[in-house]
């Protein structure tokens, strides 16, 4: 097999392996067979160019220009509505481009099946097949072929919340180890005999050689993946990043818990996951998080600190302890999270597992597991926090301990926004009155539920449901309002967790399709209190102490219209007005990003130390090989000329030119007494091996390993350290084709 036959082999099997790795972005796993024809149809195209003996500009013309047909094939064959075939070919091509660009902007990972999306991944993984290639036989950088596979690792390892996984990493690594030994392979069948021979190593020696050497680095990267990816301490949670660990106090990097939010609204059956016997009239809501932080990117979590123990501290702001209590016990069906579901404002709970809360949101996490949630029966006790209408109007905005984070708004908050706040309580006096009317403007007939999907992100969602669709499901009601809040002065967050559900004989019972986002508002002596702005026709009457008189709050007419017309329309828990979309993914099927995080950076690192290690391990074995002694004298003369050549190379000079008594005169005079001795005795060696008709000095040769290695630490002696380190690391000499020292007319 040629060597350009088996680089471009290796390249087919590393980017096979990688188009594995982004499937978690999507359900519809059909592009891999595309993407794979177009692989092979590139790599069988390289092979036959390459053959032939083209230039590498030719070939990856020739690759281009196969990307470009089959894209626009595969489009054009994609594309199935009767507009998209009455178009233009080009149009039909683009607007297929522009769909699915559209759609991974608008869709939660794992995404819907669309032909947008199919037609960019086969695309995208054509041009890292492309780019694979040129740096492995186009400019001969087999080292660098890393690159282009691993990024199609990084995009889902760090852009979802989720484990990339153990076999993502490994297939980006079994690729990059076939591009290694292909090289290895490639690089001893250079090696020829007698004079043609540049290195004592022929392919029967050698290959053994490479073999181990890629063993040396699959095995420990593969066990050391595995080992870390479950030994790390990390506490995995959903949307959570870096952890201190089980039975660690360090703080924790939340991240927004509502991911699976709209998914599991649009779950295709609604199904009962959580049970529960409460003393409360009118059952409870169901907290799980709350989302503190707000800027450009949304509402999201911050660092918290964890604690043990199932007695929670004071409630934050609420001025003394509320004698009023709650029971509620707790059956949990099929559900799966980390976070333990409980009424707001928890005051103790039992609870079997490894349970921490935070003291300033008062949410219970989980140190183990999500699955640890599923089927657990549990109590918690808890105060409410439902003030007096009138008592409410006189309290003032708090300062929570958090303030610095829950009670301003960004400063880069589009002034639409700030108007359209201010407008809407322009006539409330109070900080309750003014929630009162940002909750009754959203829950007024200008706003509708729906959990289609809406276009934009941060503050251009925000910006396109409050003056223009008006459109949105409970997460943009509640996000909406506590921006509003935060503008007209009053400290907010988002909560995120279940609607009271259906009353039963015995109980309640909470459904998928109940979970649910609401605001809450810090307010003086009252901590953190609970408004509902999604309209009636999916919560049902708003709470008492969030709806004002007429006469007490007098709004805007055409900004702030009352909500009593809305709020007796439904009970909790009715179905929303649109009817769900399929989404296949189970409830609460949200992977711990703490463990997520921690493995990808595992794999990153473990990726570089593979990249690192590669070129050394290759340079040392191939030095052991030459100088083994094993070969024939002529061999191992040859062997030990490349040895020192390359030596030269890897610490920053350049082989000079010339016959070999001429090289060894120039390279001996960098050298000490003895050392340069050895460096004109080997050059005699050579110049005899090559011009005599038989070469039988077994005695010189058989002090060449000696010689060879003082010449070796005569050439690295005077360097400094950085170049002694960049001489190991990063081998010159396995990177550049290197002249062998002999004259045109020695062959």
């Amino acid at each position: 097999m040629r060597a350009s036959d088996r680089s471009t082999l290796a390249v087919i099997i590393s980017v096979m392996l990688a188009s594995f790795t982004v499937t978690p972005l999507t359900q519809d796993s059909s592009f891999i067979a595309f993407s794979w024809i177009l692989i092979i149809a590139i790599g069988a195209a390289s092979m036959g160019l390459r053959r032939a003996g083209l230039a590498s500009a030719t070939v990856l013309a020739a690759q281009l220009v196969i990307l470009l047909g089959y894209s626009f094939a595969l489009g054009l064959s994609l594309a199935s509505s009767a507009t998209e075939i009455r178009a233009s070919w080009f149009e039909r091509y683009a607007s297929l481009w522009a769909a699915g660009i559209e759609h991974m902007r608008t869709q939660a990972s794992p995404m819907e099946p669309d032909n947008g999306v199919k037609l960019i991944f086969v695309t995208v993984i054509g041009m890292i097949m492309i780019m694979t290639d040129l740096l492995v036989s186009g400019v001969g950088r087999p080292a660098w072929a890393i690159a282009p596979p691993a990024t199609l690792f990084l995009v889902p390892a760090l852009g979802l919340g989720t484990d990339s996984g153990v076999l993502s990493f490994c297939c980006i690594a079994v690729g990059y180890l076939a591009i290694l030994i292909a090289e290895g392979l490639n690089s001893t069948a250079r090696w020829t005999r007698g004079l043609s021979r540049d290195s004592a190593e022929s392919l029967g020696t050698a290959t053994p050689v490479v073999w181990r050497a890629a063993g040396y680095l699959a095995a420990p990267a593969i066990i050391s993946t595995i080992v870390l990816g479950f030994a790390l301490p990390t506490l995995s949670l959903p949307g959570i990043g870096f952890g201190s660990g089980p039975g660690g106090s360090g703080p924790l990097q939340l991240t927004d818990p509502s991911l699976d939010l709209r998914r599991n609204l649009n779950q295709p059956e609604d199904r009962a996951v959580i049970e529960y016997r409460t003393t409360a009239p009118g059952g409870v809501y169901l907290r799980l998080a709350s989302l503190p932080q707000f800027n450009g990117n949304g509402w999201s979590n911050v660092q918290i600190q964890l604690n043990s123990g199932q007695t929670l501290p004071t409630i934050p702001g609420v001025s003394g302890e509320p004698k009023d209590r709650t029971r509620t016990t707790i059956k949990v069906l099929d559900f799966a999270s980390q976070y333990l579901p409980l009424p707001y404002a928890p005051r103790a709970f039992d609870a079997q597992g490894d349970w921490r809360y935070d003291a300033n949101s008062l949410v219970v996490v989980n140190a183990g597991r999500a699955q640890e949630l599923r089927r657990l029966n549990y109590t918690v006790e808890s105060a409410d926090v439902e003030p007096n209408l009138s008592d409410l109007n006189k309290a003032v905005a708090g300062t929570p301990a958090d303030a610095e984070v829950t009670a301003t708004a960004p400063s880069d908050l589009p002034d639409n926004l700030v108007q359209l706040a201010n407008r809407v309580t322009a006539k409330s006096d109070t900080a309750a009155q003014k929630a009162a009317a940002i909750q009754a403007y959203l829950r007024s007939s200008q706003f509708t539920y729906s959990t289609e999907t809406l276009p934009g992100s941060g503050y251009e969602a925000m910006q396109n449901f409050l003056l223009r669709d008006r459109r949105g499901y409970c997460e943009q009601f509640a996000s909406a309002m506590a921006m509003m809040a935060r503008v007209v002065g009053i400290p907010s967050r988002v909560s995120v967790g279940f609607l009271p559900g259906e009353q039963e004989e015995d109980g309640w019972k909470v459904s998928i399709r109940d979970m649910h986002a609401w605001p809450e508002l810090y307010f003086a002596n009252y901590g953190w209190v609970r408004f509902e702005p999604t309209p009636a026709s999916v919560t049902g009457t708003a709470p008492a102490w969030t709806v004002q008189d007429s006469g007490s709050s007098a709004g805007d007419p055409s900004a702030n219209p009352t909500s009593e017309s809305n709020d007796n329309e439904t009970a909790p828990g009715a179905e929303p007005t649109v009817a769900p979309s399929v989404q296949p993914n189970g409830p609460g099927q949200v992977a711990g990003a703490g463990r997520g995080r921690t493995l990808i950076w595992t794999g990153v690192s473990l990726i570089l130390l593979v990249i690192v290690a590669a070129p050394a391990t290759i340079r040392l074995r191939r030095r052991t090989n030459r100088l083994n002694g094993s070969l024939p004298a002529e061999e191992q003369v040859e062997a030990a000329w490349a040895e020192i050549r390359d030596t030269v190379v890897d610490y920053g000079g350049s082989w000079p030119e010339g016959s070999p008594r001429a090289i060894g005169r120039e390279v001996a005079e960098r050298l000490d007494e003895q050392e340069s001795e050895s460096m004109s005795r080997v050059a005699t060696l050579v110049e005899r091996s090559r011009y005599a008709r038989s070469f039988t000095d077994g005695g010189a040769v058989n002090e060449l390993p000696t010689m060879t290695s003082e010449i070796r630490h005569g050439v690295a002696g005077p360097s400094a350290w950085r170049r002694k380190f960049i001489a190991l690391v990063l081998p010159r000499s396995l990177f550049r084709r290197q002249p062998d020292g002999r004259q045109p007319n020695e062959r």
